[in-house]
């Protein structure tokens, strides 16, 4: 199992579960009742840490900048997943922020046409 950063004991998976787990990677910025049980834990960026896009609740997406440096170790999710992706043999050729931004684009519809830069300081109101 991969956890992601959250608290998989705090989504409702029983701690008594976690133990029966044969491999938990645990990913996250910061311990919690879910990374005892990890056979492996990997820093991440916290969100002032990374840059990307987020969309808020009223539909309009925006960029977000990175404004620190994260610690030594820790890198943003995606990197960490790909990492794991390609340590299994797989693969999905995505090296860049941007271009899982593309990647998405491609699929998502409302974000057809946007990149990161086409998104701006602003932001840019989402078809709803």
């Amino acid at each position: 199992m991969i956890v992601l950063g959250e608290d998989a004991v705090d989504c409702g998976i029983s701690e008594g579960a976690l133990k029966k787990l044969e491999a938990l990677v645990f990913a996250g910025i910061l311990a919690n009742k879910t990374s005892p049980y990890a056979s492996v834990v990997l820093p991440t960026s916290a969100w002032a840490e990374k840059r990307g896009t987020m969309i808020n609740i009223k539909g309009r997406i925006q960029r977000l900048n990175q404004a620190i440096q994260p610690p030594a170790q820790a890198r943003d999710d995606w990197e960490v997943l790909r990492d794991l992706m390609q340590a299994v043999g797989g693969s999905n050729g995505v090296y860049s922020i941007e271009e899982i931004f593309k990647v998405m684009a491609s699929e998502v519809p409302a974000l057809q046409g946007l990149t990161i830069s086409r998104v701006g300081d602003l932001g840019v109101q989402l078809p709803v």
